[in-house]
Formats: structure tokens, sequence, C-alpha cells
């Protein structure tokens, strides 16, 4: 018997429909499928995990700095996800029964690792083949199922995952934990966070509000000059000379005195056209989304959460199997969409009939770029599958998601946009200006667009085609139009999505860049990208619920919400390595993998280095602390030199502190807060002299026998006399030199 242990359910049906199987209620059983003798089976992404440190030893549950560094075990032990167990379970179950296995993980590294690992984890020896699947449609997955190759060529990428999953591990563990033992000294109750890729976000975000922070006004100068040429008025824009003007690194002019010579030189003075350049610019359709830039793309328009937007997908994929798999970071399809292009397209206009006159425009005998198997990875784009959603109840947001992802497939078909270019070079003196025109001509896939692609409106009232090289005139008038210089722009959800898919921008040394883009060489989607499409948006989330770092606030002129570092976070970010707070890490380890995958390194080599680089920082923090300013830190009020911060104890939160044991002091919680006033516990009953008075040893009730006491009235100074055997005696008198009145009689 053969089993094929494939990543997760869909790949699973495919592989059952490229044997030539249906993943039909006949075929389908507890947790796999069966056709002939072959069973396919599925994993749920990752069933394993690395064992924590306490998993080792329980001592390390428990954060002391005296634990610190945790070394790694190598090899690693495992141990089974709590909501897979049912679901491995099976799969242990089928490969004791199996004669032969099939991998069928995704073709990278990460799906090599998480076959391999199960594999490793129920100590297989049988034989394995890879099967290696991009491309979920019926004829290139028979002709991956032709062509597997034995699983042992692959180890070196599934050792490249397991290096990178042990030092993310070490990395966040060590890390996070030196940093937040010692700012607890300072008071600081928050966790502070170290990790690979979230730290390197902190630092792209705190770059981007330093510089707002410490911007510092200048200004630029743009000179337009007002031409007379050819009986014809000719607006143009002085293009800077360096040569002969101060400028700035966008090739600004910056000298004020520079411009107004300009002006001098220039105004009516002789001018004439140096050259005239006509063009045809043609734009193709958009690339359909990979998950990324579609979280994008819903940031942008709708305000969209990228966790929202993965939700909304997952949903569309899952529930009503209306969109193919969202965690893709491929923008690439293969010939086989192509080929069922009319089947999706039908799909499309039954699940939403406000694209059938989009669909009725497609010319289905195009064929865009976008349709290259061999720029798939391993996942292909997100696009409609081919059910009809007529039968579908969608939110409102799953629609506008489905919407936007079927008008860019919609788009694929319809014919690029044409745009005239005319860009004519003016001469005036040493000084030369441009005026350039945008014309469009076909309107081509824009029209799906309802506008968002218009242009700026021309300068000119002319077209600018009609001068000719050589047609001479003067300038009547040059403006200079004083400018402000502004910060870079605070990063967005969106903006943040785009730069950790385009990270190795953000690396320093040209070697390391060149590493961190190598690891995308065979996605053209992305270029040294950090973290994941699975991974992007819940580490933007934590970013964002870390408030005591980051504030993600609303600000004028941007319409999503921008990503600012506090205070704190600031001095967090000023604590940590700059290797930690950029991509430079996320550097090093491409490059170390890289020579991981050729067998020039191995793993446990790569997890010593590691080892060897925590202890260094972990000894620097020790040796140094954390210098971080607690908002709103309360002084101890006992010791003077501790502060009170929240612990958590057997009987739930209180505040104590940080100094303990040398000091002792507490406070209960009130709200969150430490209870620095409280008032005095109310008694559960009254005392004896509260409730019969003071009870006097030598004056009794004559009716009952018992003690009579003394209480005190209303008016100040004043007293009178009840019995103790209150309420069933209810005999009183009047208070008279301190003894009961009983010549006045009972009250």
């Amino acid at each position: 018997m053969r089993v094929f242990i494939a990543e997760k359910p869909s790949l699973a049906e495919a592989i059952v429909i490229g044997l030539g199987g249906k993943p039909n209620a006949s075929e389908k059983k507890a947790g796999y499928y069966q056709h002939g003798n072959d069973k396919i089976t599925w994993c749920y992404g990752h069933m394993l995990e690395l064992f924590d440190p306490e998993d080792y030893d329980p001592k390390f549950k428990k954060w002391s700095l005296d634990d610190l560094p945790i070394k790694a075990t190598f090899p690693p032990k495992l141990k089974v996800i709590q909501k897979s167990q049912v679901q491995f379970n099976v799969i242990s179950k089928l490969i004791k029964e199996a004669d032969t296995l099939v991998h069928a993980g995704d073709p990278d590294d990460e799906g090599c690792l998480l076959v391999d690992e199960i594999l490793t984890h129920v100590n297989n020896t049988k034989p394995v083949e890879r099967l290696l699947i991009a491309d979920l449609n019926e004829k290139p997955v028979k002709e991956a199922l032709a062509s597997m190759r034995p699983n042992s060529e692959f180890q070196h990428q599934t050792q490249s995952a397991l290096a990178r999953s042990i030092g993310d591990q070490l990395f966040g563990y060590n890390l996070t934990r030196a940093y937040t033992l010692k700012a607890r000294e300072k008071g600081c109750e928050n966790v502070l966070n170290v990790g690979r890729v979230q730290s390197a976000v902190y630092g792209l975000i705190n770059q981007r509000t330093l510089a707002n922070l410490n911007h510092t006004e200048s200004f630029y100068y743009l000179l337009n000059g007002n031409f007379s040429i050819a009986g014809k008025t000719v607006n143009a824009r002085l293009i800077p000379n360096a040569d002969t003007s101060e400028l700035d690194e966008k090739n600004r002019l910056i000298s004020e005195l520079d411009a107004a010579l300009i002006k001098e030189v220039c105004d009516q003075k002789p001018a004439r056209i140096l050259s005239i350049e006509n063009r045809k610019e043609n734009k193709a359709a958009p690339l359909p989304f990979n998950l990324s830039k579609l979280q994008q793309t819903c940031a942008k328009k709708w305000g969209y959460k990228a966790t929202e937007t993965l939700d909304i997908v997952q949903k569309l994929y899952e529930t009503h199997k209306l969109l193919t798999y969202p965690r893709s970071d491929c923008r690439y399809l293969s010939d086989e969409h192509l080929n069922k292009a009319p089947d999706i397209l039908a799909a499309i206009a039954g699940t939403s009939s406000t694209l059938v006159k989009n669909i009725d425009g497609a010319n289905l005998g195009a064929k865009h770029k976008a349709f290259n198997s061999k720029n798939i990875t391993a996942h292909h784009a997100i696009i409609p599958t081919e059910k009809n959603g007529s039968s579908c109840t969608l939110t409102e947001k799953e629609s506008n998601v489905y919407h936007l992802v079927a008008t860019s497939f919609i788009a694929l078909f319809y014919p690029d946009s044409v745009r005239d270019k005319v860009k004519a070079m003016i001469g005036c003196g040493e000084q030369e200006f441009a005026a350039t025109q945008s014309t469009i001509d076909k309107q081509g896939w824009e029209v799906l667009y309802q506008g968002e692609y218009n242009d700026e409106p021309n300068d000119n009232a002319f077209d600018l085609a009609l001068l000719k090289q050589g047609d001479e005139g003067h300038c009547e008038l040059v403006t200079i139009d004083k400018k402000k210089t502004q910060p870079l722009k605070y990063f967005t959800e969106s903006t943040l999505l785009a730069a950790m898919s385009r990270a190795a921008k953000y690396v320093s040394s040209p070697e390391l860049r060149k590493a961190l883009e190598e690891k995308d060489k065979d996605n053209k989607s992305e270029s040294g990208s950090i973290g994941t499409e699975a991974t992007r948006a819940s580490i933007l989330a934590k970013i964002e619920s870390n408030t005591h770092l980051v504030s993600v606030v609303s600000e004028k002129g941007y319409k999503e919400k921008v990503y600012k570092t506090t205070t704190a976070g600031q001095e967090f970010c000023a604590l940590l390595p700059d290797e930690i707070i950029t991509p430079d890490t996320s550097a090093l380890w491409a490059d170390y993998q890289a020579s991981i995958k050729k067998g020039e390194l191995d793993t446990k080599t790569f997890v010593s280095y590691i080892d060897c680089y925590l202890e260094t920082q972990v000894q620097f923090v020790k040796e140094n602390g954390v210098a971080i300013t607690v908002a709103g830190k309360i002084t101890c009020p006992t010791c003077q030199k501790g502060s009170i911060t929240k612990r958590k104890g057997k009987n739930g939160i209180f505040h104590a502190c940080n100094r303990y044991p040398d000091c002792k002091t507490a406070f209960q919680d009130k709200k969150g807060k430490p209870d620095l006033d409280p008032k005095p516990k109310k008694k559960e009953g009254p005392s004896n002299a509260e409730k019969f008075g003071v009870i006097s040893a030598s004056e009794f009730c004559k009716q009952c026998g018992k003690p009579f006491a003394r209480k005190p009235a209303k008016k100040e100074g004043s007293f009178w006399w009840g019995c103790t055997g209150f309420p069933t005696c209810k005999v009183r008198f009047f208070d008279k030199d301190g003894k009961p009145d009983r010549d006045k009689g009972e009250l």
C-alpha cells in the first residue's frame, strides 16, 4: 500500500483526482481518501512544534536571568500540536500500515520540513518519494505524479527550514526574557518581545517615526517657464543642472539665490525646441493577487486590517470555496488556468451579476504574461474557482474581496491601456525646461476600474506633438514656486506589508542585501522578503497590540492609520543592536540557509552560531541593563528606591515593590492599578459596645435581670440606658448623673 501525505486538504483532493479517483463520499474515509491501493491523507499545516524550554526542564517555566541564555538542544524534540492530535493519529497509523510513502508537502523549504518532521517523529524507515505540486489543476498534478523523485534529494531543504525554526525559537526565548526581566527592574510591567522579523519591523516603524520627529524644515524651488514658441504658449518645468546649481538628493533646486539667478537669465530671453519625443506607452493589466498585495489593496480601499483580509479570504476559500488557496506569495498562473478561463468566468458571472457586463468584454483569445507556469512557486496566484456562488450568502466584506479578486482575473483578458506620451525639451540659454503630455488613446483594462487610473490634466491647452525640433521663440516669464520639504511618510499597514515583501532595500551591506534578494530569486513577486504570507498579518497584529511600544493612530493626510513608536518604543529600539532592528539578521540567516541547501553547512553548526551570538547579547543585557522610560511609574512609598509593579499571585493580581524580598511593600489591585489608599474594611457585625453601649456592672433590669447599658443620645453629651436583653426586653430610662433615672420612670 502507498500512502500520500499532503500538506493540506485541497492538495489531497487534487492528488486523488490526479490518480483518477473522485474525492467523494465513496472514497473519503476518516482523515484520508482511498483510491485503489493508494491512501491519501493530509496535514493542516505544521502538525508538530518544537519543544518549549520547559518541556526539557520545568525550571524554564519561570523566567529567571540566572537561567539565561537557554542553549539549543540538538537534534530538537517535537510535540504534536494539540488541535492537530486527531489527524496526526490518522497519519501515524497510515504510515505504520504503508509499504511506501509519498511526501506531498509544498515544493519549498517549509513544505519539505512539514512532512519530514512527521516521518522523523514516528521513526519511519520505509522508502519515501517526493511529489512536487504547485498547480492543483488536473493536468499539472498528473505530470507531477509521473515524475516523482526520491525524498532524500530534498533533505538539505528540510534542514534549512529546521535551522530557521530553531534559530527563531532561540532568538525569541532568550532575548525576550533577557530584555523583559531587566526592564522589570526599572518598573516596566510589559513583555518586551524580541524576534528576528518582528524586531526588524519595529525598527522600520521607529526609523520613520524618528525621521518625522527630527525633520528639519527646509525649502526647495520649482521653476516653471512660460514660453511663446511658434505662436503657441508652452508651459514647461526647469530640469535643474547639478553642474551649475545646488541640488538635494532628489535632484531638487535648494538654493534660493540660484533660483533667482536662473529667473533673471531666462526672463524675456530667446528659447528654442531642442527635441520632441513621441512614443506609445502600452500598459498591461496588473498581475493577479498574492496575499500581501490583496491585503495592501484592501487596506487602501476599505481600511481592512491584514488579519481581517486574511480571515475573509480564508472563508471564501474554505467555507464558500469561491477562491483558490489564499496564503500564496505568487502572482502567476499556469496554462491550465488559461484553459479553464471560460469556466472560471462563467462561475464569476453566476456569483456576481454586476460583473457580467465586464465578462462580456473579455477576449479569451488573449494571453497575459501572468500565465507562465515557470514563475509559479509553491502556490499560484489567488483567483476565483470554477464554483458558481449563486447559492452562497456573502457578507458585504466577503463580497468586496471576491469582487476585487474576480475583477483582477477578468482584467487579464482585456487589451492593454495605451497612452500617447510627448516630451518637449526647451532650451533657454544654458537652462533646459521640459514640457510633457500624456493622452489616453485606448483605455483597455482600465475601464474595469472606474477611473482609478485617470491621468493628471496636461499643463498645455494644445497638442505638444504639433511642435517641431528647432522651433524658436522666447521665454516670457519664469515663476518660482517655493516648497517645504516633507519628512518620509509614516508607515501604514499596507506600506508595512509592502516593505516586508521588499525588505532587502533596507539592508545596508551590499553583500547581505544580495543574500536576502537571492532567497527570493525564484519568486518574481517578492525581493528579499521577511516573514511569510502566513505570518505577516499576525506579526503586525502583535506589534499593534504592544501599545507601550507602538501607537496606531489616525493622522491628517493619511487614509489608513499610521504606525508610530512611543517614547518607550524609541528607547527600546535604541537598546537593540542594529542587526536586530533591521533585516540584517534575516539577510545573514538567508546566507547561512543557502549554504545549508548547498550542503556546505550543517544545521547543527548554524545552531551553534546562534547560541554563541545569543550568549554575547544576553550577557550584554545582564551587565548593562535596560534604559527605558516607564509611563506612570509609581515609586515605592516605603523604600523610595524601587517601583510598584503588577504581579500575579495565587489569589489573583496584586502590586508590589520590584525590590522584593528586600522590600515587601504590597498593595491590592483596583481596576488594574495598585490601591494606594485602601479604605478600612467594614466589620461583619457590631461589637458588643456598639450594640449595647457601655455595659454597667452595677445596674440591672428589674424585669429580666440582665445588665443595663449606657448609650449616647443624638444630642451631644446626652445619654440613655437600655436593657441588654433587647429586643425581648425593651426597658429604657433617661440618664441622670451617670445612672438610670428611675424617678422619671421608663421611656
